[in-house]
């Protein structure tokens, strides 16, 4: 009898001693990056999770901000009955400054949920613009079974994110090493990703063009031709972009970043036309070698690539770099 008082709910001993609520957590895990490692903390700064049943409707939405996302022990409770659903994400929208959601409402269902990036007006070619250093956008989705538990105890399920937002910083110096003035040229990557999917795919072709959130002139120490160092100007820009795809580029256009002459009599000249994820593909090397081509760009969230200009501010050779893994590419071995 003391057995069976002692582990029923229903019992007056257990009434005593607690109850039987069953509870559902939820863990954020950000480990899609190269590093392999859970950073989940300390780049995650806000979560908006949201719970669509098995028809697609949605049941119920949560938030989360603050220093408890970086405590490394956050997890979300869901207040959902048993039953199936699919959780969708997505995690450091802030204030929504640079990406947007449609309003949730008791009618919205998970195919509503997409996430579109806040442009300004461009062009007629390109008619949206964005030259803000995005705040570092999330994604997530994951399905859950919540069981039923007349005994209570606690359930913890796992979320994994995958970061949309990447920053590419780009270099010019002159072979030469004369000085570089970074006002001398414009900046911009063109890309059709501005609208995301509730599934993180593209919601739609959405072009958008990437300018310029900092210009800036810098100073890089290189051996001379004796044994001193010489001192030599560069130009970069930093630019923040939606997610990168790797698609069928015999059915999409491809990305491109491309550097043109701001002032002067050659105003407008073409300085450099690359296709940036044959770049970013690049520096994949063999030892990301089992990854498959979307992966790799998932992980890799920062680019650094330096351009090389002859005296007449034509490239002719570039370095890739993702965290410690270099490519140099002579202008010859890649078509523009």
């Amino acid at each position: 009898m003391a057995l069976v008082l002692s582990t029923s709910c229903d019992s007056f001993v257990y009434e005593e001693e607690g109850d039987c609520t069953v509870f559902y957590r939820l863990k954020f895990r950000y480990d899609m990056n190269l590093k392999f490692a859970d950073a989940f903390a300390n780049e995650v700064k806000t979560v908006r999770l949201f719970a669509f049943d098995t028809e697609g409707r949605l049941v119920w939405e949560g938030t989360g901000e603050g220093p408890a996302l970086a405590t490394g022990r956050y997890v979300m409770t869901l207040p959902l009955a048993p039953g199936k659903y699919r959780l969708v994400a997505w995690c450091g929208l802030g204030g929504e400054e640079s990406f947007s959601l449609p309003d949730a409402s008791a009618t919205c269902r998970i195919e509503d949920l997409h996430c579109r990036l806040n442009g300004s007006a461009g062009t007629k070619a390109s008619p949206m613009s964005s030259d803000a250093d995005l705040q570092p956008l999330f994604h997530g989705m994951t399905d859950v079974e919540l069981p039923a538990d007349d005994d209570g105890g606690e359930y913890l399920y796992e979320m994994p994110l995958t970061k949309d937002t990447n920053v590419f910083r780009v270099v010019l110096q002159h072979l030469s090493g004369e000085d570089i003035d970074e006002n001398d040229f414009d900046f911009t990557i063109e890309d059709d990703n501005a609208w995301l999917a509730c599934d993180n795919t593209l919601f739609k072709n959405q072009a958008v063009t990437y300018r310029p959130w900092a210009k800036y002139s810098g100073e890089a120490g290189v051996a001379g031709s004796g044994n001193g160092i010489t001192n030599v100007k560069v130009a970069v820009a930093e630019l923040t972009t939606s997610r990168l795809f790797a698609r069928d580029w015999t059915k999409y256009r491809k990305p491109m970043l491309n550097i043109r002459v701001a002032r002067g009599g050659d105003k407008g000249k073409l300085v450099a036309s690359v296709p940036i994820i044959d770049y970013a593909l690049m520096v994949m090397g063999k030892h990301h070698s089992q990854m498959d081509k979307q992966e790799y760009l998932d992980r890799a969230d920062e680019y650094n690539m330096t351009f090389f200009l002859d005296k007449n501010h034509n490239w002719v050779s570039a370095q890739i770099q993702v965290l410690s893994w270099n490519v140099v590419v002579n202008r010859t071995d890649l078509s523009d």
